[in-house]
C-alpha cells in the first residue's frame, strides 16, 4: 500500500501545504481520503483503470474544497464518493449549480454513495463517529495485510483508539499548538501521540495543522516525547506500508 500526502494543512492553504487530502494506492484500488486543496494532485497520480474511491470524513470546507476540480478529471472508471449517511443531502446540495457542476454533468461517471450502502469494496472499511461540532467519521482501512487509520477533526475519544488499534499507520490531526488545547474537538501533538501509544500504533503521521498557528512544523517535536515513531509529512511526501 503506497500512501501519498497531497494536502497536509488544516483550515486553508498556505506555504506549508494545501488543505487535507491523502491517497492510498493498493493493487486493487485508489483510495482518496478527503478532498481538500490537495485533491487536484490526484489527476496526475492515477494512471491505471482500477476503481477510485473518495472517502469524506465530513463536510467542512477544508476537507471538500477540492471537489471544484472534478471537471478536470476524466477517468474512464469514474469515481465513487463515500460519505456518512446523514451528510448525503448536504453534499448533494454542494455538488450542484451554482457551486459546481452536478455529478451527472461531469466528464466521468461520478456517484455519491452513503457509507451504509458501500458494499463489496476491494478493501475492508470500518468507520466510527468522532468528537467534532459537525458529524464526522474516522476510517480504518485494511488492505494487503496492512491497516491504515485516517481520523481527522477529532478530540480525544474512545473511537479514535478503536480505529487506531494496532494500525500500521495512523494518520490523525494536530490542529492545536503543543500544550495549548482549545476545547475537545481537535488534538494537540501530545494528545495525538498519546493516543497512538495507547492504541499500539506502529507509525503516526500528523497532518491538518491549524495553518495560522503552524508556520513551521518544527513545533511538532513535542509529540515525539510521547511516541517516538511520529513524523509530520509535507505535501508530496509518500511511504510504502
Amino acid at each position: 500500500m503506497k500512501i501519498t500526502f497531497l494536502g497536509t494543512n488544516g483550515w486553508f492553504n498556505t506555504h506549508t501545504g494545501h488543505s487535507t487530502c491523502v491517497m492510498a494506492e493498493t493493487k486493487d484500488a485508489y483510495i482518496i481520503l478527503d478532498a481538500g486543496g490537495g485533491f487536484y494532485k490526484t489527476h496526475d497520480l492515477i494512471k491505471e483503470d482500477k476503481p477510485i474511491f473518495l472517502l469524506l470524513t465530513h463536510l467542512h470546507m477544508d476537507h471538500i474544497e477540492g471537489l471544484q476540480v472534478l471537471p478536470l478529471f476524466n477517468f474512464k472508471q469514474g469515481m465513487k464518493i463515500l460519505v456518512e449517511d446523514s451528510s448525503m443531502l448536504d453534499l448533494q446540495n454542494i455538488m450542484r449549480l451554482p457551486y459546481m457542476p452536478a455529478p451527472k454533468n461531469l466528464k466521468m461517471p461520478t456517484e455519491i454513495v452513503p457509507l451504509s450502502k458501500a458494499k463489496n469494496l476491494p478493501f475492508k472499511l470500518e468507520y466510527l463517529p468522532l468528537v467534532h461540532p459537525v458529524k464526522t467519521v474516522g476510517f480504518r482501512i485494511t488492505a494487503e495485510d496492512k491497516i491504515l487509520t485516517f481520523a481527522l477533526d477529532t478530540g480525544p475519544c474512545e473511537n479514535l483508539l478503536k480505529l487506531s488499534e494496532n494500525a500500521d499507520l495512523m494518520i490523525t490531526e494536530c490542529s492545536f499548538l503543543p500544550s495549548k488545547p482549545m476545547g475537545n474537538h481537535h488534538l494537540t501533538p501530545e494528545q495525538a501521540a498519546q493516543a497512538a501509544a495507547e492504541a499500539k500504533t506502529k507509525l503516526l503521521a500528523l497532518i491538518h495543522f491549524k495553518a495560522d498557528d503552524y508556520d513551521t512544523l518544527e513545533k511538532l517535536v513535542a509529540a515525539s516525547v510521547y511516541f517516538t515513531k511520529t513524523f509530520a509529512p509535507y505535501d508530496g511526501d509518500f511511504l510504502n506500508l
